[in-house]
């Protein structure tokens, strides 16, 4: 059975939520360790896949998103996981998810 848009957005905001746990275990502001930072790439992931599955008139409710780097973090976390940047996978999960969850709740 095909997911709806409203339930890929909601799987989009349930995996942010979800990163903010994960982040929030590791308040001190210092590098994850390798569990956490696998846990928010999964999420990542999901993220990514739910935004790939959009419908063009769904992602159209939210312009102002990119959509395709969205989609693109997913392909980049499934198949180039030896080039991903530690830093960066956290950087994603700290500032771009709350960001992309509060654009989405509006």
């Amino acid at each position: 059975m095909t997911r709806s848009d409203d339930q890929r957005i909601a799987d989009i905001l349930d995996a942010c939520d979800e990163l903010e746990g994960v982040v929030g275990m590791r308040a001190d502001g210092l590098t994850p360790d390798v569990v956490l930072l696998r846990a928010a790439e999964r999420l990542l992931e999901i993220i990514g896949e739910a935004a790939n599955s959009l419908s063009e008139a769904g992602a159209k409710q939210h312009p102002d998103l990119h959509w395709r780097s969205i989609a693109r973090l997913r392909i980049v976390l499934a198949h180039h996981y030896h080039r991903t940047d530690p830093s960066l996978i956290w950087s994603y999960a700290t500032e771009q998810a709350p960001a992309l969850a509060a654009a989405l709740r509006g």
